[in-house]
């Protein structure tokens, strides 16, 4: 995978505004099982465009509205053009099927609004915001076919969302961050998430930065998440970093009867480091991260998806560069 983006800043009176452009590339290679004499192996290029756009606003002193808009053209990852090229394979083709007729090659897309209050309810030092988001998203359906025919889950997405966050300077040292959100999505059940981050100045140029995080998901679905870094100020301008971070859930909920789509548990570790440098008018930031997953034993209905639910380990390179005008 490949991304690229372009952010532009402006303030026009009281009210400030971003807008940010993003492409993404996936480069795939779709292999099938050994023993799936309907799937063939293939070449994939799939290109993604993204624009969100956000603008906030003082109301008073301590209060501010906050609203955020988005939109995306594509895939939006991976596994979705992998599971969009298995089910043109192994459905399209199959026409005078009972259900044929539900088929249908979609580009997926997504649209999103949300909007926020934050009171600053501490000068300078506590500030809590509650923001509800809508997210309207076209998605590559699944496909499973029995004596009926060919069955077809949901074309379209509505997810609702409800977040409050809370940011806290809790001495001259420390700073606290902590963020609860309830999202709820067509056909699934309620998600609950939190996460808590803490960061430290240790030294006069040294600061840790920690992040621990969880979901949960009726029936069956659990994750959490440990972010730990490093930052060393080299100088004025520059500053190096180390960061690890450790993954862990159960699994996704299974969403199919006669074999499903849905990833095993999954355990994700990574490691890496980066360097930061800033300018009066520009700033750029240089990292390198290896990953490594782990899945867990498949049952026998995802034998099908083998090949992309594999254990693997592969390293990630970024490059930022920003210049303010």
């Amino acid at each position: 995978m490949s991304y690229a983006s372009i952010q532009a800043s402006q303030q026009l009176g009281k009210w400030s505004g971003q807008a940010t452009y993003s492409i993404s590339r996936f480069e795939v290679e779709f292999v099938p099982a050994p023993f799936d004499f309907l799937g063939s192996e293939t070449e994939l290029d799939e290109w993604a465009h993204s624009l969100a756009l956000s603008l906030s606003r003082p109301i008073s002193e301590t209060l501010s509205m906050e609203w955020d808009f988005a939109g995306r053209d594509g895939f939006s990852n991976y596994r979705s053009v992998w599971l969009d090229t298995y089910f043109a394979q192994h459905f399209g083709p199959l026409e005078g099927v009972p259900g044929h007729e539900l088929y249908q090659e979609v580009t997926p897309s997504a649209l999103s609004a949300t909007g926020g209050l934050r009171w600053q309810y501490l000068p300078a030092s506590g500030m809590v915001t509650l923001s509800l988001t809508q997210v309207q998203e076209e998605v590559s359906p699944g496909y499973e076919i029995d004596f009926d025919g060919i069955r077809r889950s949901e074309l379209v997405l509505a997810t609702t969302a409800m977040s409050l966050v809370a940011e806290n300077v809790l001495s001259p040292r420390l700073r606290s961050r902590l963020a609860l959100t309830a999202s709820d999505t067509s056909a699934r059940q309620t998600r609950y998430s939190a996460e808590f981050a803490l960061n430290a100045a240790l030294a006069e140029k040294w600061v840790w930065r920690n992040t621990l995080g969880g979901s949960r998901e009726d029936p069956q679905f659990d994750a959490y998440f440990f972010d730990t870094a490093v930052e060393y100020q080299v100088g004025e301008r520059l500053s190096l970093y180390l960061k690890a971070r450790r993954y862990r859930d159960t699994g996704e909920i299974e969403n199919a009867l006669l074999f499903s789509t849905a990833a095993p548990g999954l355990r994700n570790d990574s490691i890496g480091g980066g360097l930061r440098l800033v300018t009066e008018n520009w700033s750029c930031h240089l990292s390198a991260t290896h990953s490594r997953s782990d899945y867990e034993q498949r049952p026998g209905n995802t034998d099908f998806f083998q090949n992309l639910y594999r254990d693997d380990d592969w390293l990630s390179l970024q490059l930022a560069v920003s210049k303010a005008f």
